[in-house]
């Protein structure tokens, strides 16, 4: 009597303690047997509850708890951090308005460091060595690389302007001196283009003679300039004196009247120019 006394009280208390925590949700488990669940509402599970009632995955899922991560995301606990490695093909998304930034990044180095790339056609990152960018980059017209050190030097391969002003001209400091007798001289052409020549064709002369007609006044002579200091006259032999005697004109040279008044047949006219 007293055992099935023991039994009852025993089962009234299980039941009471279970009925504070169970919900109306029942459950099979493996074995076939009917169970009660575990209330979402509960604040405490009693020891009688743990042989009693379950839980069920959708109160999992409504809880904290967190099974694993992964693809790129690492469970620390309760706690899920960025880092990790990648199980499958990723994408990240962004716009102008929403774009990737990292902040904090420390400086690196050319030498040992490598250089993040990425393919326009698919959006993957990739890296390559800092030495490898450098070393794809070719140089030419007028320039040369050596080791990784880029250097003004070299054929030009293509006709090349170097665009000038009167604020920014070109200087070239530290020239040598030279020698009209064996250098040549840097000259331009009309349209900038810089050519070189001797000194020798810089410095052009003519030399021309004239056999006169009795009172003959005008002589032309081919490339004389007008300038009558860089013109010589001479009447058989003797020195005739500018704006006294003659006068000049890009090739021409014309006797004044009192000099040409003395002038003789068959007299010579002798004309030396320089430019």
């Amino acid at each position: 009597m007293k055992k099935i006394l023991f039994f009852l009280i025993t089962s009234i208390s299980l039941s009471v303690t279970a009925f504070a925590q169970k919900d109306t949700t029942k459950v099979i488990d493996n074995k076939g047997t009917i169970k009660w669940v575990i209330s979402n509402t509960a604040a405490v599970i009693t020891k009688a509850d743990s042989t009693l009632l379950f839980v069920t995955p959708k109160q999992l899922a409504d809880s904290n708890f967190l099974k694993q991560a992964n693809n790129g995301l690492t469970k620390n606990g309760q706690t899920v951090q960025l880092g990790g490695a990648l199980n499958q093909v990723t994408t990240i998304a962004t716009s102008s308005e929403n774009f990737l930034q990292i902040t904090g990044l420390q400086p690196g180095s050319n030498t040992t460091d490598s250089v993040m790339v990425i393919n326009p056609s698919t959006g993957q990152l990739k890296f390559i060595s800092a030495s490898a960018l450098f070393n794809a980059l070719s140089f030419g017209n007028g320039l040369t690389k050596t080791g990784n050190s880029v250097e003004l030097g070299g054929t030009l391969t293509k006709p090349t302007t170097l665009t000038t002003s009167a604020t920014n001209n070109l200087k070239i400091t530290g020239l040598q001196s030279g020698s009209l007798a064996s250098d040549s001289l840097v000259v331009a052409s009309s349209d900038g283009t810089l050519k070189i020549v001797t000194a020798e064709t810089l410095l052009q002369s003519g030399n021309q003679y004239f056999t006169t007609t009795a009172g003959q006044s005008s002589f032309s002579v081919a490339n004389m300039p007008a300038n009558s200091s860089k013109v010589w006259v001479f009447r058989n032999g003797a020195k005739l004196i500018p704006v006294l005697d003659y006068t000049t004109t890009a090739g021409q040279v014309t006797l004044t009247s009192a000099l040409s008044s003395l002038v003789a047949v068959d007299d010579i006219i002798e004309v030396q120019w320089v430019k």
